[in-house]
C-alpha cells in the first residue's frame, strides 16, 4: 500500500498560529482593559472615534486628488456623512419606534399565549402546556429586568446624542491629525528598527480598516434586505428585525445566526408556513451574502479561515464579551497576515 502524504506544514503552521494569535491577542486585550476598566467608558468612544476615521479615510482620500486640500476634503466628507446619518434616521425612526411600542404592548399577550395548558403545533411539533408555562415564567420573572433595562436605556439616550457627537468630531480629528501622530509615533521607534514599525503599523491598519468598513457595509446591506423580505412577508416588526439583523452582522458568523432565530421567533406567533419562509429568507440572505457580498467588499482583508474566525469570536465572547467578539477577528487577521509576512520575507 502507498504511504499517506505527511500533512503539509502550511496547514499545520496556519491553524497552530491562528489559535496562538487568538489566545495572545484577546488576553493581551483582556488585561489592557481589566487595567484601565475606570476609563473604559472613554476608550469605547475613543474605539469608535477610530471607526468613524476608518469609515470615511476612503471617501477623504478620494475627495483630496481633485481638491488638494486636505482640510477641505474632510469637511465635505463630514458633511456627507452627516446628510446619509440624519437621512437614515429620519427614514428608520417612525416605523422602529412605533414597532418597539407595538412590541412592548404585544409581551403580555405573548406571556398570556405561553401560559396556556391548551398544547400547541408547531412546525408538526406538539409543545405542552407545561413546556409553555415554563417558557411564559422565565419570561415573567425576566419581565421586570428588561423593563429596568429599558428604562436606563430610554434616560441616557440624550446623553448618548452627545456621546455620538463627541465620536464624530473624535473621527474628524483623527482624520486631520492622524498622519502627523502617526510619523511622531514613529520617530519614538529606534531608527533601525523604523521600518519593521512601519510595516506593521501599515498593514495593521490596511486589515483593521478594511474589516471594519467591511463588516459596516454588509450590515447596511444585510439590515436593508431582511427588513424588506420580512415587510413583503409579513413579519411583524419587520424594520426592528431588519435593524437588528444589521447591527448583529458586527459578529462574525455567530450575529447572524441570532439575527435569524429571532425573526423565526417571531414568526412562530403567527399562522404556519410564515416561519418556514422566514426561516427560508434569512438562509437565502446569508447565501447573497457569503457568496456575492463578502468577496467583493470584503474581499481577503482579514485572511482568515472561517473555522478559525469562529474561534477567534468564542475566545473573544468568553475574555471580554461583545467587543471582544467584534475585535477578535480582526486582531487574529493582524497577527497572522503579520506572521505571513514575516515567513515570506524570511
Amino acid at each position: 500500500m502507498p504511504e499517506r502524504p505527511p500533512l503539509q506544514r502550511w496547514w499545520v503552521s496556519y491553524f497552530v498560529v491562528s489559535a496562538l494569535a487568538v489566545v495572545l491577542a484577546l488576553v493581551g486585550f483582556m488585561l489592557i482593559l481589566n487595567l484601565l476598566a475606570p476609563l473604559s467608558r472613554v476608550i469605547l468612544l475613543v474605539m469608535f472615534g477610530v471607526i468613524v476615521a476608518f469609515m470615511l479615510a476612503p471617501l477623504v482620500e478620494r475627495l483630496e486628488r481633485p481638491i488638494r486640500r486636505r482640510g477641505l476634503a474632510i469637511g465635505l466628507g463630514a458633511a456627507a456623512a452627516i446628510v446619509v446619518v440624519i437621512g437614515g434616521l429620519a427614514l428608520l425612526a417612525v416605523p422602529l419606534v412605533r414597532e418597539t411600542r407595538e412590541l412592548a404592548e404585544a409581551a403580555p399577550r405573548y406571556a398570556e399565549m405561553l401560559s396556556s395548558d391548551e398544547p400547541v403545533k408547531v412546525l408538526g411539533f406538539e409543545i405542552s402546556g407545561e413546556v409553555r408555562q415554563r417558557i411564559g415564567r422565565e419570561i415573567g420573572d425576566r419581565a421586570s429586568e428588561w423593563s429596568e433595562i429599558a428604562a436606563r436605556t430610554a434616560l441616557r439616550v440624550a446623553g448618548g446624542l452627545v456621546d455620538l457627537v463627541f465620536v464624530f468630531v473624535l473621527g474628524i480629528y483623527l482624520l486631520a491629525s492622524g498622519p502627523a501622530v502617526r510619523r511622531w509615533l514613529l520617530e519614538l521607534v529606534p531608527a533601525e528598527r523604523r521600518r519593521d514599525a512601519s510595516r506593521v503599523e501599515g498593514e495593521a491598519r490596511r486589515v483593521f480598516g478594511s474589516y471594519i468598513r467591511g463588516q459596516l457595509i454588509l450590515g447596511l446591506i444585510v439590515g436593508t434586505l431582511s427588513a424588506i423580505a420580512y415587510l413583503v412577508l409579513g413579519v411583524p416588526y419587520a424594520v426592528f428585525l431588519g435593524v437588528l439583523a444589521g447591527i448583529l452582522e458586527l459578529v462574525p458568523i455567530v450575529g447572524p445566526i441570532i439575527a435569524g432565530a429571532a425573526a423565526a421567533l417571531v414568526a412562530l406567533t403567527q399562522p404556519f408556513p410564515l416561519v418556514l419562509w422566514v426561516i427560508l429568507a434569512a438562509i437565502a440572505i446569508q447565501q447573497i451574502e457569503n457568496n456575492l457580498l463578502v468577496p467583493r467588499i470584503s474581499g481577503e482583508a482579514v485572511g482568515l479561515h472561517p473555522l478559525a474566525a469562529l474561534l477567534a469570536v468564542l475566545v473573544g465572547v468568553e475574555l471580554a464579551g461583545l467587543p471582544g467578539a467584534i475585535f477578535a477577528v480582526p486582531l487574529t487577521g493582524i497577527g497572522w497576515s503579520l506572521w505571513r509576512a514575516r515567513s515570506s520575507a524570511a
